[in-house]
């Protein structure tokens, strides 16, 4: 029988990638306004988006 319930070692591998891409975003947030190449700041608004939307689904695995 299978169960919703994720593991402790899941749980806890979830939440240093909820780390990382959560200092990955900061990271990326301070740096795009030193960016003066317009190709490279969009290139990095783009990957803050991504990541913010893994930070927010990595959220809900932890929630649910």
């Amino acid at each position: 029988m299978a169960t919703k319930e994720l593991a402790l070692h899941e749980k806890l591998e979830i939440h240093e990638l909820l780390i990382l891409k959560t200092s990955c975003v900061t990271k990326a947030v301070a740096m795009s306004g030193l960016v003066q190449d317009d190709k490279l700041k969009a290139l990095m608004e783009e990957d803050i988006e991504n990541s913010v939307q893994a930070v927010d689904e990595l959220k809900a695995l932890l929630i649910s």
